[in-house]
């Protein structure tokens, strides 16, 4: 069942090459992708903290607070896994500029967003409180580095995911899916995440387009199958990359796997919320990154093509949990 999902995922419907990075990324860990990812969450316990890094600024140079729902819509479904599951705390970082719609996103999943000294104390009560805190990064490089060494220090995150969050690449600078530059307002995440792996904390790479954190782990890939991928691929490598037809579906994936391994089929996403979040993006500012449109798709497909997948990974985990 944890092929199956893979291969679901793996879905190349947007024709972006996506599906010749799959083996190359197989190839990193033992067995299936979904499988490993899972595994870095499933031994969670209360008070544990995860970081999940999302946020794309596809239209940067016209207004910073332009952010895509490919990756958020995904990372708020995973948080809700991680605190319903779990009642663990899921700390989502994301560039300052788009903070307030990500959080929206991720409490229209279910969690409630508040400060991680809040949810820390929420989570030691008897009465449960699905939590979650959403948090902004710096744009200086200098700055970002401090950040991330303070962030690590203070929360000490059993795992580091990043979703659809574009690495910087070997010339500095962050490429969008055309090979153009947009580093413009960017948070510099990516220290969060190689300084982790430093650290030895596991970290998963998910992305659609090789140019998002974590995939210079497969970079003669991204190049070979990728359009511009020589040009656009993340220099930073993570333990896990997991390359996903649309990012959001990478994190569904995982929460599949998750559902099968802990034998918990609440862990799984549902068409039901997949539904509720993308109709609400437009409204809550975030575009369909391809079209740049405020409406309710994501990569440029409709809702019945997310809810398509959905359904697929939810009926495999139902199969899986009667095996």
């Amino acid at each position: 069942m944890y092929d199956l999902i893979d291969r679901i995922v793996a879905l190349d419907i947007g024709g972006r090459g996506v599906a010749g990075l799959y083996q190359p990324a197989r190839a990193l860990v033992e067995g299936p992708i979904c499988r490993a990812a899972a595994g870095t969450l499933a031994d969670l316990k209360a008070g544990d903290r995860v970081f999940i890094v999302t946020g794309s600024l596809s239209r940067a140079t016209v207004d910073n607070t332009i952010g895509e729902n490919d990756g958020p819509i995904g990372v708020a479904a995973l948080a809700r896994a991680v605190t319903y599951g779990f009642n663990a705390i899921p700390i989502v970082l994301t560039d300052a500029s788009i903070r307030g719609k990500v959080a929206k996103m991720v409490e229209l999943a279910g969690p409630n967003v508040m400060t991680p000294e809040q949810a820390e104390t929420a989570v030691q009560t008897p009465r449960f409180t699905a939590v979650a805190a959403v948090l902004g990064g710096e744009i200086d490089d200098a700055a970002a580095r401090r950040e991330a060494e303070a962030l690590l220090d203070r929360f000490q995150p059993k795992v580091v995911i990043s979703v659809e969050r574009a690495g910087i690449s070997a010339d500095g600078t962050y490429r969008n899916a055309l090979g153009q530059d947009y580093s413009e307002g960017r948070a510099r995440l990516d220290h969060v995440v190689t300084d982790a792996r430093a650290r030895g904390i596991p970290t998963v790479g998910v992305g659609d387009g090789g140019n998002e954190i974590g995939f210079g782990a497969i970079r003669e890939a991204v190049a070979q199958h990728v359009p511009h991928g020589e040009v656009l691929c993340a220099a930073s490598a993570t333990d896990i990359v997991l390359p996903a037809g649309v990012s959001n579906w990478g994190c569904y994936a995982i929460m599949a796997a998750l559902a099968i391994m802990r034998r918990d089929a609440s862990l799984a996403h549902t068409p039901a919320l997949e539904r509720r979040l993308i109709e609400a993006s437009p409204m809550i500012g975030l575009i369909d990154g391809s079209s740049g449109k405020l409406e309710p798709t994501a990569d440029g497909m409709g809702i019945d093509v997310h809810t398509g997948v959905v359904s697929m990974l939810a009926e495999t985990v139902r199969r899986g949990l009667r095996a």
